[in-house]
C-alpha cells in the first residue's frame, strides 16, 4: 500500500484521503492466522493483528469450499476523503493485490511449511537418485509409523511411562467450563475456548492448530499426569474439576499436544498423540480482565522448518 501511494499518481490519491480503516489479509505467515486491522489517519498508517480467522481454527467452520479455498480470509477497507477520484483510489488499492507468483509463494509458505512440512520430507528424500530401494523403504516405514499412523488415530491417552515425547503444539487460553458428560468410568469435562493468549505451532505435520473446544477425560487424566509431569499439586485434576468448577465458570487453561513413543512392538501402535493439561485455574472477573489486558491479542510462535 505504501509503495502504491508513493508513485506520482498514488501520492495525488493519498492527498485526498482523510481516513481509512478496516480488515486486511496480508500475504504473510502471521496474517494467515490472524486478522490484520488497518488504520490510516492523516499521514499516520498502522496495521495491528487481532482475532483469529475462522479458517485458522482447526474445528472452525468445517471444510473450506472449493470456491472459497482461503475461508473467511479477506480484505475489507473503508476509505474516506474529500473530492476523491474513486477510479484512482481503486487503481491504487488494486496495485497492492498480490500477483499469481506472489500468491503461489504464499500458498507454498503457509501450506507446505506450516501444514505439511514433515509430509514433504519423504517426497524430497525419494527424489534423491543416490538412494537405494532399501533406503527408501526404511524412510517410508519410519514416516508411516511416526506421522501417518498417529494422525489417523487422533487424540489418545497413555497408561504407561512413554519411551520418548515430542511437543507438537502448546495452547494458553481463557476458557469456559461447559459441562460434564458420561458416567463413572467414562466422564468427560467440556471446555469452550473464549480467547487464545498464546499458541506455539511446533511440529507442523501433526500440530492441531487453534481449537474452539477442549475436553478432559477425568478417569484417565490423573494417571496420565502422574506419568508425564515432573511436579503436581496436592489436588488432582479430576478432583479440582469435580469439586471446584461449575457450569459457566471462566478458567485459565494451558495444555500441550504431545506425540509419545510407547513400548509397543507394532509400528502402527508405537506412536500416539495425547493432550496434557498444564494449568487449570478458575478466574474471577478481575483476574480475567487482567489476563485480557496482558494478552489483548494472541501471541503465535511458528517453528521455521
Amino acid at each position: 500500500l505504501t509503495a502504491a501511494m508513493e508513485t506520482r499518481g498514488g501520492e495525488h490519491v493519498a492527498q485526498r484521503v482523510i481516513r481509512a480503516k478496516g480488515l486486511v489479509w496480508l500475504a504473510t505467515r502471521r496474517s494467515h492466522w490472524q486478522m490484520g486491522m488497518a488504520s490510516l489517519a492523516g499521514s499516520s498508517f498502522s496495521i495491528h493483528f487481532g482475532g483469529l480467522w475462522d479458517a485458522a481454527l482447526a474445528s472452525g467452520i468445517g471444510p473450506l469450499k472449493e470456491d472459497a479455498p482461503y475461508g473467511d480470509r479477506r480484505t475489507e477497507l473503508v476509505v474516506i476523503g474529500q473530492d476523491m477520484d474513486h477510479a484512482a483510489v481503486t487503481k491504487a488499492l488494486e496495485a497492492c493485490i498480490v500477483n499469481d507468483d506472489e500468491l503461489a509463494h504464499y500458498d507454498t509458505t503457509t501450506n507446505e511449511e506450516l501444514s505439511a512440512y514433515l509430509e514433504s520430507l519423504p517426497r524430497d528424500e525419494l527424489k534423491d537418485p543416490n538412494r537405494s530401494a532399501e533406503e527408501i523403504s526404511v524412510l517410508m516405514k519410519r514416516y508411516n509409523a511416526e506421522v501417518v499412523a498417529p494422525k489417523k488415530k487422533g487424540t489418545q491417552v497413555v497408561t504407561s511411562k512413554p519411551k520418548s515425547i515430542m511437543d507438537l503444539s502448546a495452547h494458553s487460553c481463557i476458557a469456559e467450563f461447559e459441562a460434564l458428560s458420561g458416567v463413572s468410568g467414562a466422564r468427560v469435562a467440556h471446555f469452550k475456548i473464549h480467547q487464545y493468549m498464546r499458541y506455539a505451532h511446533l511440529f507442523p505435520a501433526l500440530a492441531s492448530g487453534f481449537v474452539k473446544k477442549f475436553e478432559v477425560s477425568l478417569d484417565v487424566a490423573d494417571k496420565q499426569t502422574s506419568l508425564l509431569a515432573s511436579k503436581t499439586t496436592d489436588t488432582s485434576l479430576s478432583k479440582y474439576i469435580l469439586s471446584d468448577l461449575c457450569t459457566g465458570d471462566k478458567v485459565e487453561l494451558e495444555w500441550r499436544q504431545i506425540r509419545v513413543e510407547t513400548d509397543s512392538a507394532s509400528d502402527d501402535e508405537r506412536y500416539v498423540i495425547i493432550e496434557q493439561v498444564i494449568t487449570l485455574c478458575k478466574l474471577d472477573a478481575k483476574q480475567e480482565a487482567a489476563l485480557l489486558e496482558k494478552w489483548p491479542e494472541p501471541q503465535i510462535m511458528i517453528r521455521k522448518p
